[in-house]
Order: structure tokens, then sequence, then C-alpha cells
């Protein structure tokens, strides 16, 4: 029989050092907070699922309920979230990714506030790509880019947005697909 460690939730999410802050959200609103409660019932409802050590008598209890690594990320995919890797669970979290005795499983708690913040995260990525491609082709090109880039005021080369598209797009063809900007929105916490 292990023993659980708990941890603190984090208050909000934090970028090296750095607080970052959000338009329109106060730094203190827990992302569980932010999301519809639809889809707070359905991140509960996926880690009911998935748990270990609920109660029996199945009344939606989860006080005693907890997720290990591999359960988490299955229950993520049944939420659409794919592709987050344990360490990113841990840094969440606020463990070094290194640490192989801390964090071993998550509560309903730690579970919803992850969740809510990947859904948040992911809409977000959604809708960035969906201002750029302004055509609804499914992927962003370059010109999608350059315009952008221009919109804002960014004074690029097609060269460097070039250089941005092969260090995503790591097939060779030039398109950005809606998984690249996940990817993206995880690694810049967008």
């Amino acid at each position: 029989h292990k023993e659980r460690i708990f941890y603190p939730m984090p208050p909000k999410q934090q970028v090296r050092g750095k607080k970052r802050q959000r338009r329109g959200a106060p730094s203190s609103t827990p992302p569980e907070d932010l999301i519809e409660e639809g889809r707070r019932q359905d991140i509960l409802r996926v880690f009911q699922e998935y748990s270990s050590g609920s109660n029996d008598n199945n009344d939606g209890d989860t006080k005693d309920a907890t997720l290990s690594f591999t359960d988490t990320k299955k229950a993520l995919k049944e939420l659409q979230l794919v592709g987050i890797k344990q360490e990113e669970i841990k840094a969440y979290f606020g463990v070094d990714k290194d640490d192989r005795t801390s964090i071993l499983s998550l509560d309903a708690d730690m579970f919803l506030r992850f969740a809510a913040a990947k859904t948040i995260q992911h809409s977000r990525a959604q809708k960035a790509f969906g201002l750029m491609d302004e055509a609804q082709k499914g992927v962003v090109v370059l010109e999608d880019l350059e315009r952008v880039a221009t919109d804002l005021g960014e004074n690029l080369t097609t060269e460097e947005i070039t250089e941005m598209i092969d260090y995503i797009d790591r097939s060779g063809e030039g398109l950005l697909t809606l998984s690249h900007f996940f990817k993206i929105a995880r690694k810049v916490n967008l």
C-alpha cells in the first residue's frame, strides 16, 4: 500500500519565475472556474471512470479517488486532450520533472484543475489557428503567417517565417495543422 503524497494546488500557471497575466481573467481565478459547466462535468465524469479508490456505491463521491499517470493520460485522451506528457503534468504542479518520488497520482481536484487549464489552452490554440486560417483550409501556410505578422506590425522576413514553419513542421510540407498549434500552445504556455 503506497502512501499518497498531496501537494497544494497551484494558484495560477507560472512561466519560469514570471507570473503570466491574462486579459479578461483575474489572476486569482482558477481554471476550473473559467470553463463551461458541461465541460466541468465531463472532466469529473471521466475522472470517476478512470479513477481507483473511489467508493463502490457509485454515488459520484470522488473524495478518496486518484488517477495514476497512466490513467491520467487515458482520461485526458478521452477528453480530446492528447499529447500531454507526464513531465508537463508534473511541471504544472511545480514538481521537478526528474523527481520520481513526489506526485504518484492525481486526485479529483488536481485532475479537474489540470484538465480545465488544458481545455482553455486548446481553446485558445483553436482560436489562434482559426484567425490565421482565414480561408478555412484546415492548414496554415506561409502566406497566412505573413498576413498575420503584417497585421500585428511585425517586420518578419519570408525567410524568418519559413524557418519558424520548418522548426514546427517536421514533415517538411510547409503546412501547420491544428495539432501543431496545440504543441505550440503547450510550449509557450498559451
